[in-house]
Order: structure tokens, then sequence, then C-alpha cells
């Protein structure tokens, strides 16, 4: 528009885009007379952000269901490593008890073996 107007001479006005909006925008019910955008911002804000905000016993409310949540979660944890813990020596006391179980069927083998020797020196 601002083009057009120039192409046919006649004088071009700059518009501030800014003051235009702030000649029509009502904070409220009321018109306000605003000279800068934060004294806006922060007359259109405070009724709306007061009831957004959580009260300070509800923020209180919400750590304290946290922590004891965390503290479950901790108590579980705990349970669980403990049992790991005791499931781990369990196997290796296993592993153990199969390496000592094997070492007695070795023996056990060549032991047979060692009379089967003999039997064959004494059946000769």
């Amino acid at each position: 528009m601002l083009e057009g107007s120039s192409s046919q001479n006649s004088p071009v006005t700059s518009i501030d885009d800014n003051e235009t909006y702030f000649n029509v925008v009502e904070c409220g019910n009321k018109k306000r007379n605003v000279y800068d955008l934060n004294v806006l911002s922060k007359r259109c804000n405070t009724s709306t952000s007061v009831h957004s905000t959580p009260s300070q016993a509800t923020i209180v409310h919400q750590i304290e269901e946290m922590r004891e949540a965390i503290q479950k979660l901790n108590d579980k944890l705990m349970e669980k490593n403990a049992k790991e813990r005791i499931l781990e020596e369990k196997m290796e006391q296993l592993m153990k008890d199969q390496q000592k179980h094997s070492e007695r069927i070795r023996q056990q083998g060549e032991n047979i073996r060692q009379q089967g020797e003999k039997m064959k020196l004494i059946l000769q």
C-alpha cells in the first residue's frame, strides 16, 4: 500500500505498529495508556499469573510426595541389590560345589583306571 501511494506522488507517513496496536488493546475492561511494552505486559499478566501459579503449600506437598516416592524407589532398589548379592553368592557356591564334584568324579575315574591296570598285571 505504501508503494502505491508513493508512486502517486502523495506524502508517505510511517505507521508505528506498536502504537496502533496499543491504541486498540484493552487490558481488562479499561483502555490503558501504555508508554512501555513492559508496563503493558506486567499490567495484563499480573491478573492472570496470580491465579495460575500453584500455592506454596501445594508445591511443598508435591515436593514431599516426590521425596516419599524417591525413598520408596530407593528402598526397592536396595532390596533388589541385596537379593542380587544373595543370588550371586549362591551361584558362586554352586559353581564351587560343581567344581568339587567334577574333581571327585575325575579322581574316581583315575582310581578306577589305576585299579584296572593293577588287575591286568595280576591277571598276566
